[in-house]
C-alpha cells in the first residue's frame, strides 16, 4: 500500500513538474507590461521633453523635470500622458499646440495635428513623437 501511494505521488509530481514550463510561458505571454509616457511643453520657450516610466506619476514628473531643466522656464506643463502607446506634440506657426496619442505612430501624429488645428493652430507640424511600450 505504501509503495502504491508513493508511486502515485511520484507520478503526480513528475506530471506537475513537466507542465510547469508550459504554465509559466502561458502566464508570461498573457501578462501586460505597462509603460507610461508623458510629454511636457513650455510655450514660452517652445521646449518639449518627455518621460517614460512604470507609473503615470513618475512619467509626468520626469517629463516636467526635463522640461524645466532644458527650458529654464516656469510654464512647463504636461498636456499629454499615455500608456502602452505613442504620444505626439504638434505646434503651429502661431504658437498653438496640440497633442495626440494612438496605438501607432501615425495615429498619434494625426491626432496631435488635428488637436492643434482645433485650437486655431496654423501650419501645425509634429515636432515630437515618443513611444511608451
Amino acid at each position: 500500500m505504501i509503495k502504491v501511494g508513493f508511486k502515485k505521488s511520484l507520478l503526480t509530481a513528475i506530471a506537475v513538474v513537466s507542465i510547469l514550463p508550459v504554465i509559466t510561458q502561458t502566464a508570461q505571454a498573457g501578462s501586460t507590461r505597462n509603460v507610461f509616457g508623458a510629454i511636457a511643453y513650455s510655450s514660452s520657450t517652445q521646449v518639449y521633453s518627455s518621460g517614460i516610466a512604470k507609473t503615470k506619476q513618475a512619467a509626468v514628473n520626469a517629463a516636467l523635470n526635463n522640461c524645466r531643466r532644458e527650458s529654464r522656464a516656469k510654464d512647463c506643463t504636461v498636456p499629454l500622458w499615455f500608456k502602452n502607446a505613442w504620444g505626439a506634440l504638434a505646434v503651429g506657426s502661431d504658437g498653438s499646440y496640440g497633442t495626440g496619442w494612438g496605438t501607432d505612430q501615425s495615429l498619434a501624429e494625426r491626432f496631435a495635428v488635428e488637436t492643434c488645428e482645433k485650437y486655431g493652430g496654423e501650419d501645425c507640424q509634429v515636432v515630437f513623437i515618443k513611444q511608451a511600450r
